[in-house]
């Protein structure tokens, strides 16, 4: 897989971006909000069918973000719907976008100063804006009311990624014009436009172009030319007409009821209730983040390969989306720990010393997200002498997945659609009368809990059930060191080795971690302390701000891992409203809010932001012996 380039653009005269690759300009040099206005939304009668549309959120694809200014415009038309209708049913915008060369965000920031009446949505955009990198990113807006889903890298690879219950209510045919963007109006674009269609489905592009014509008839749409806009004598609209075997209209269950305590259980809910879902934790613990979210702090930061994998392009994902995510919950009044001060990884053994080689050679991770720093460069940035160089990730951090699960508590119980179970251990649950019959081992809880959905998002516990029992995962006990130390205070980025060093959370250090496959209780080990304070000395070669560590805390946990190493979600094999969200090893604070989402995203109908391969990946069927033989 290659790595996506941004646009290359200039400014022309008038001071529109101008696409040189393609010789053709962004939008009209005389209003590009007015064509917007006249083009896609007008076109799709919108915000018109905003005001009877039956379901609660409406989807919006569109080829070619550009600048972004339909998005903007789309977005500040939504909210003045939603202010002006407090009473309409939809009240949630997803607009899906896909683009192959995506603008840089300073040649991004530059294009949007010619829509001074979108200032504010443009700087909310920037914010968020990722880096190159393929797949789709969810750029949630508005306290997750508007949705951005950035699919970035080719529309005709991308589009039959896209999950079959994304379907779009209109789509804006935007990009470049056929005979200047030849590769993108391909058969296969109406194609697919057809597979992610309903029979309300609209459309509108401003080209007439016969092949454009051609493809969307061929693919079931009846279309209609219309004025258009400004000079143009003519564009077109659509609308999707093909006899199309009908489905049962997605139905929200009445009540999820999660089993767990810790990072992904909290995350799931928060999901669920934000979705209007009415949500009910089951927690075996007195407390919340009593597993392996109990440790006080947690490096976030992808796991880059050299070469560009379907593991390093998640994680990416999940990294970007975590960061807004623990940033907005932040502003919503959690609580927590954190701080994006970045992850070195230091060079630190010969095999370090190959990876990190093949990773700046090879180059395929644009440099916002990493780059190569020499031994005095990351001794300035690390704010302690290291003698070796490394990579660093400069948007990367640590929170206190502690303090976040106790946060993100507090928060849910503020919402009537959440209640929690404390105390409350499963011994096993079965399937009746489409509810989930859930029983406790505890004398309190004689009567089984009911549901109609489950999910299991219970860390290395997973799979003592019988549903879950053939998956494979495997426990793997960790011992995380706390030290203190005065010649250590100024650290001030997460260094990452064989193992990691945090900065000073509560006058301690993170220092970490052990890994023991054969232990069968999470049992506070003084060796594994010894372990962890030998394995900085012999990687980092005994630093000196490092010789008055203390340990004077620890925590030991189990971590659930899988075999190829990518988390669980989804429904096991031959189960009915059952779902795992689990083996996220030592990633829990990375993985789970992305993962998380699109299981709530899953559960109420809305659309997933993730590639279909990606959701075969990660599914939680994929070990079972029907899965392995197709």
């Amino acid at each position: 897989m290659q790595p996506l380039s941004n646009a290359n653009m200039h400014f022309n005269q008038q001071g529109t971006p101008f696409a040189t690759d393609f010789n053709d300009i962004y939008f009209s040099n005389d209003g590009g909000l007015a064509e917007t206005d006249y083009v896609f939304l007008q076109q799709n009668d919108l915000p018109q069918r905003w005001h009877n549309h039956p379901l609660p959120h409406f989807h919006i694809i569109e080829t070619g973000f550009g600048t972004g200014s339909n998005f903007l415009l789309t977005w500040h038309r939504f909210r003045q719907f939603c202010q002006q209708q407090p009473g309409a049913t939809c009240r949630k915008l997803y607009f899906s976008s896909v683009e192959k060369f995506p603008l840089s965000r300073a040649d991004l920031s530059k294009a949007l100063h010619a829509h001074p009446e979108l200032k504010e949505l443009g700087l909310l955009l920037l914010a968020q804006y990722p880096p190159a990198i393929a797949g789709c990113h969810r750029l949630p807006f508005d306290n997750g009311q508007v949705i951005l889903d950035l699919w970035l890298g080719d529309a005709n690879a991308l589009l039959p990624q896209i999950p079959d219950n994304n379907q779009a209510d209109a789509f804006f045919l935007d990009g470049f014009a056929p005979d200047k963007n030849p590769d993108m109006w391909q058969p296969s674009l109406f194609e697919q436009m057809a597979r992610l269609s309903h029979p309300h489905t609209t459309a509108a592009t401003f080209t007439c172009a016969g092949l454009v014509k051609r493809g969307l008839k061929d693919s079931g749409f009846s279309i209609k030319k219309v004025k258009g806009f400004g000079p143009k004598r003519e564009m077109l609209t659509a609308r999707f007409t093909a006899p199309i075997t009908s489905s049962a209209a997605h139905k929200l269950p009445e009540k999820v009821c999660i089993v767990g305590g810790g990072i992904a259980s909290l995350c799931l809910a928060l999901q669920l209730v934000d979705k209007g879902i009415p949500t009910q934790l089951l927690c075996a613990d007195a407390q919340v983040a009593q597993g392996a979210s109990h440790n006080l702090q947690g490096a976030v930061y992808p796991n880059l390969h050299p070469t560009i994998t379907l593991a390093s392009l998640l994680h990416c994902q999940a990294f970007y989306f975590a960061r807004h995510f623990y940033q907005q919950l932040a502003s919503r009044g959690c609580n927590f720990a954190m701080q994006w001060c970045g992850v070195l990884h230091l060079a630190s053994n010969p095999a370090l010393v190959s990876r990190q080689q093949k990773i700046i050679e090879q180059a395929n991770w644009p440099v916002e997200l990493v780059q190569p720093l020499t031994a005095d460069e990351a001794s300035k940035v690390a704010g302690v002498t290291l003698s070796q160089s490394g990579i660093f990730l400069p948007q990367a951090g640590w929170l206190s997945p502690q303090q976040f699960c106790q946060a993100a508590l507090a928060l849910l119980q503020q919402s009537e659609l959440f209640s929690a179970h404390f105390n409350y251990p499963v011994s096993s649950f079965n399937y009746q009368q489409q509810q989930w019959h859930i029983n406790s081992t505890t004398s309190e809880h004689t009567q089984p809990l009911t549901s109609p959905c489950l999910v299991l998002a219970n860390g290395a516990d997973l799979t003592r059930f019988t549903v879950t029992a053939s998956i494979p995962v495997n426990r793997v006990r960790g011992q995380v060191s706390h030290v203190r130390s005065n010649t250590m205070a100024s650290l001030n980025t997460v260094l990452c080795h064989k193992g990691y060093i945090t900065p000073q959370l509560q006058g301690c250090h993170a220092v970490g971690a052990t890994f023991d496959r054969d232990a069968d209780s999470a049992f506070i080990s003084g060796v594994d302390d010894e372990e962890n304070l030998a394995l900085v000395n012999s990687q980092l070669q005994q630093p000196d701000w490092f010789a008055d560590a203390e340990v004077i805390d620890a925590r030991a946990a189990f971590r659930a891992t899988v075999p190829d190493r990518l988390p669980l979600m989804g429904a096991p094999e031959n189960s009915q409203g059952l779902y795992v969200l689990g083996g996220f090893g030592a990633r829990g604070v990375l993985l789970a809010p992305l993962l998380a989402e699109t299981l709530a995203c899953h559960i109420s109908g809305q659309p997933l932001p993730m590639t279909s391969s990606n959701l075969q990946a990660i599914a939680a069927h994929r070990f079972s012996k029907s899965a392995t033989t197709t």
